[in-house]
């Protein structure tokens, strides 16, 4: 129970004064993570040597989630070495998709028109994570790209997720036809 109480406590000194949220001036490395379906996107500044985050800021046009959860994330991997803020991201990221598979199966209702059969399935927290780690993914990628001799302002990333109820891309079902 204390725990539950730390965590939301921590939680909310994220959600009112979130940190390392702005641009970061001297970033060596910026990642985009970017959802199409909503136009939302994290962008993450990363000023970091061979060995370690040296310094990290974020920004979004997402909502209070994601800068919460950016302000988490950042901070959980600010003054790491390289390796252990990739295996916190992966940890993250597996538990991300079981989030994303633990969301009820939608309800499909077939006598509706094409595009209004599938009831929309909130995703709006696991997205703004996903948003957050991939921005993380790309900027690692961005300094990998540049060590590689590409230069390039920034590395751009779209998030990836499967329809809920399916495990495939997401898609309608098709009408069945009416009988004359």
């Amino acid at each position: 129970m204390n725990e539950e109480k730390e965590l939301k406590a921590e939680i909310g000194k994220h959600l009112m004064q979130p940190e390392n949220y702005g641009k970061l001036e001297d970033a060596n490395c910026v990642g985009v993570g970017m959802d199409h379906a909503t136009k939302s996107y994290v962008i993450m500044y990363i000023k970091r040597d061979e060995n370690k985050i040296l310094d990290i800021m974020f920004a979004t046009n997402g909502t209070q989630d994601t800068t919460t959860l950016g302000s988490i994330f950042t901070e959980m991997i600010k003054g790491e070495t390289v390796e252990n803020a990739l295996e916190i991201a992966s940890n993250l990221e597996k538990e991300l998709q079981e989030s994303y598979a633990s969301i009820p199966a939608p309800k499909v209702d077939l006598s509706k028109p094409e595009g209004e059969q599938v009831e929309r399935v909130a995703t709006e927290s696991q997205d703004s994570a996903n948003m957050v780690l991939t921005a993380f993914g790309a900027a690692i990628r961005h300094y990998e790209r540049k060590e590689a001799g590409i230069e390039e302002e920034r590395f751009e990333r779209s998030i990836s997720k499967s329809c809920l109820y399916s495990g495939t891309e997401c898609h309608y079902v098709p009408k069945e036809p009416k009988e004359s």
